[in-house]
């Protein structure tokens, strides 16, 4: 199988027979720059730049079966905080860094809720920028965005390497907690709980609207959903199946009725959330793990159900020996090929700045021996 048919393959949770019909992904922003010998200014402002620095790193390692569809420069900006950016608010080979500030009162979730959330994000996304953008600037910010992700998947789909999404948002919950700064939205979720439900209802059917309109001419069907903020170290049991839960499965099944499947990328503890996961269709989501959740409970869980991507840990490719990480790959394929498929195995959330070029290629070489 090439790496487009082993994705899918994967995604539908149909059993393999040896590693090589796992797919290898591990997920890269800014450590391509450290590779390379770019600065991180480099890298996260000018998209071209990014793509010579992820080129020499594979040149290095060998080109996964998936990677990042966006790079640094947008991730930045679609992430919807104010940003400390390498070169102007930190050092220019230093990682960027997000300041979550409240830029949001309570009475905005009355004008979301109202007007729909798009009208008061875009403008939230202007006074936030560096420096504060116009109405008509911001939309020519996402036509670029647009622009470098359509030549971030030329370029990978010309090496045989397959995007990861064709298109991406956070679930409204997750958004809001981080506009709002999550302190002051954990407060609204006690003293305003019906204003928040109404703001994520509203916001739920115009992100489901825009994703949709994004992946029309998409070649991808595959919407990543960035879930930051719903696990069991940010959130109980109840508050996620009051608050998040419900828009969360009315965005995935809308998606799987439209023929698109889902990336939920679920850092922190998702253990006690993952049983509410099996009432989705089956082989509609792929569910990121970053290291925190137990991975093989979650695939005793959502074996056979839901796919899984994960999860070598980024303190593993940072301080660890080839060796261990190898050890650490060899039982998750095992756990894989005695299992019922469903496996990408990939870097717990994001490769570390600080990861040592053996330990990546350890962990591409463990699928391919």
């Amino acid at each position: 199988m090439n790496s487009f048919e082993k994705v899918q393959h994967c995604m539908d949770v149909l059993p393999i027979k040896d590693r090589h019909d796992i797919p290898v992904y591990p997920m890269m922003l800014i450590y391509p720059g450290r590779v390379a010998g770019f600065t991180q200014q480099d890298i996260c402002e000018d998209t071209d730049k990014w793509l010579e620095a992820l080129e020499i790193t594979f040149q290095k390692v060998g080109y996964p079966d998936l990677c990042q569809g966006n790079g640094p420069q947008d991730v930045i900006f679609l992430h919807g905080l104010e940003a400390m950016r390498p070169g102007h608010e930190v050092g220019p080979d230093e990682s960027f860094q997000l300041h979550e500030t409240c830029r949001m009162e309570v009475e905005d979730y009355e004008d979301i809720a109202k007007n729909g959330r798009l009208q008061w994000y875009n403008r939230y996304l202007c006074t936030i920028q560096h420096p504060p953008m116009t109405p008509e600037q911001l939309g020519q910010r996402w036509m670029q965005v647009g622009m470098n992700s359509a030549k971030i998947g030329q370029y990978l789909g010309s090496h045989g390497v397959v995007p990861i999404h064709g298109s991406a948002s956070a679930p409204v919950f997750d958004a809001l907690s981080m506009t709002r700064s999550f302190q002051e939205f954990v407060y609204d979720l006690y003293d305003e709980p019906d204003l928040v439900k109404a703001a994520i209802k509203r916001g739920t059917s115009e992100v489901i609207g825009q994703v949709l309109g994004n992946l029309e001419h998409s070649p991808i069907k595959r919407a990543s959903l960035f879930a930051m903020r719903s696990d069991a170290n940010s959130i109980s049991p109840e508050i996620f199946e009051e608050f998040s839960w419900p828009a969360l499965k009315e965005m995935i099944e809308s998606f799987h009725k439209a023929g698109v499947q889902t990336v939920l990328h679920a850092d922190g503890n998702w253990l006690p959330m993952l049983p509410k996961l099996l009432e989705l269709p089956k082989g509609s989501t792929l569910v990121e793990l970053d290291g925190v959740t137990d991975i093989h409970k979650a695939y005793d869980i959502l074996k056979g159900w839901l796919a899984i991507r994960g999860d070598v840990p980024a303190t593993l490719m940072a301080f660890s020996t080839p060796d261990e990480v190898s050890a650490y790959c060899e039982d998750l394929i095992q756990m894989a090929l005695n299992g019922s498929g469903g496996l990408v195995l990939g870097s717990g959330c994001e490769i570390p700045l600080n990861c040592k070029l053996e330990n990546l290629q350890a962990m591409m070489d463990s699928v391919r021996k």
